[in-house]
């Protein structure tokens, strides 16, 4: 499995302003092949940063993920975007920590 990590900041308001067009993006995004699952969330500190957390089955999952951006873009559009990271990562189940 491989996990995705980012964050991304933006202008004052503008995750608000692109919410819908970010969970329609997330929802065709948890259909495609590969996809195990697939979320945002913003800061409860900060409302201006997003955090994304994905998880692929496999690098072929998101290399095919990552040709087809064209949704995504077209809902960042003219936004004020300042800075991006986003990361990838093999991981293996090791224990649960909490809960059942």
């Amino acid at each position: 499995m491989i996990i995705v990590t980012g964050q991304a900041r933006f202008g004052a308001g503008e995750i608000d302003r692109l919410r819908s067009g970010f969970a329609a993006w997330f929802e065709e995004s948890r259909r495609r092949a590969g996809c195990i699952s697939y979320h945002f969330a913003v800061d409860v500190a900060d409302p201006d940063l997003l955090h994304v957390i994905e998880y692929w089955d496999d690098e072929a999952s998101i290399d095919a993920h990552m040709t087809d951006m064209g949704m995504l873009m077209q809902t960042l559009a003219g936004t004020q975007m300042l800075s991006l990271k986003v990361d990838a990562y093999e991981a293996r189940f090791v224990k649960t920590l909490m809960g059942e």
